[in-house]
């Protein structure tokens, strides 16, 4: 994290924040409400609270069509009121924009964001943030399905197609399971380790996912349902693992020009076909690290790399550490 000054209080409880905006994906806060409750059970003395927020209405009904009861309406926080120590804006891909920008909601975050309250957004709450201008000169995340839209409708700011991105007191993410990843986040920063992963094991998590990891979503599904072509093309290079075709040969498989291939990829993923082959590889061979006792050396020729030493250098590259310090790390 990059923050210049700590993103939580150091002591006593904290508030965490919930802005519920109709629609939103009631698999966010839950999974985000879990990892808090967790969390609390396993620190010395229980360290958070949180409290759902909305603009007037007592029950917001979530994607699923769920009602669910707010705890506070912004507008006896306007003034002099309470505020979160921490506030996330939750909403679903077709949020209601007349809700999302309305005066009042952004005037509120506004003041928040006024008074240093580290603001978030989850799945398509980030593009309130930006739309209200919080997100202006910050990195972001937000779900692959609005990448697209939210590019052309703010040019300016940085997107990344990682799962969460904290970028000082902005931390936004990409929805669904990625919620949990970013709360471990938190909660390791801010607690230590061993009670982010204490918290993992309660949640059944595996691996917690970090600011390296990108969408897959946002790289293969998206793609591939944009684009024939290139769907066949990542097809046979998720076949081809362990033996990669070189460019030639894969052009000739999907029956392209090393150009119209080249082409391709940069258009619907922005990045080459090497680089784009290179980093499925990669993600693979951190699934095998993390999910299968294999030896690296092993893990390095399932995944078509020559040698240990070759390996190690592009796996460091993308991922900022090494495979036998990836493979032995707690988060």
């Amino acid at each position: 994290m990059t923050a210049h000054r700590p993103l939580l209080p150091r002591e006593g409880e904290i508030e965490i924040g919930f802005l519920l905006l109709p629609g939103f994906p009631l698999v966010c806060l839950s999974s985000a409400l879990d990892a808090l409750r967790h969390a609390n059970g396993f620190a010395s003395s229980p360290r958070y609270t949180y409290r759902t927020y909305a603009r007037g209405a007592a029950l917001i009904k979530a994607s699923n069509r769920l009602d669910i009861q707010t705890g506070s309406d912004i507008g006896e926080h306007t003034v002099d009121g309470n505020t979160p120590d921490l506030l996330f804006v939750c909403a679903g891909t077709n949020f209601p924009a007349e809700e999302a920008y309305h005066p009042k909601l952004q005037s509120w975050l506004r003041r928040l964001a006024r008074r240093g309250v580290p603001l978030g957004g989850i799945s398509a709450g980030t593009h309130i943030l930006a739309k209200t201008g919080l997100l202006d000169g910050y990195r972001c995340a937000l779900h692959w399905y609005d990448a697209s839209v939210f590019r052309e409708t703010f040019p300016d700011i940085d997107v990344t197609d990682r799962l969460f991105s904290i970028d000082r007191d902005r931390l936004t993410c990409s929805g669904g399971a990625a919620t949990i990843d970013m709360m471990l986040r938190i909660v390791a920063d801010d607690l230590g380790e061993r009670v982010a992963s204490k918290t993992a094991e309660m949640m059944q998590v595996e691996r917690v996912r970090s600011t390296d990891d990108r969408q897959s979503s946002a790289s293969l599904y998206k793609a591939k349902a944009r684009s024939a072509p290139l769907a066949k093309a990542i097809g046979a290079m998720e076949a081809n693992l362990d033996a990669p075709f070189s460019m030639i040969e894969l052009s000739a498989e999907v029956g392209l020009t090393r150009r119209q291939l080249h082409r391709l990829f940069r258009q619907y993923t922005g990045e080459t076909p090497t680089d784009f082959y290179r980093d499925l590889r990669l993600r693979h061979a951190r699934s095998l690290l993390h999910g299968t006792p294999a030896k690296i050396i092993d893990v390095a020729t399932a995944t078509g790399f020559g040698s240990h030493s070759h390996f190690t250098k592009v796996y460091r590259e993308r991922f900022g550490i090494s495979p036998l310090k990836d493979r032995h790390s707690d988060l």
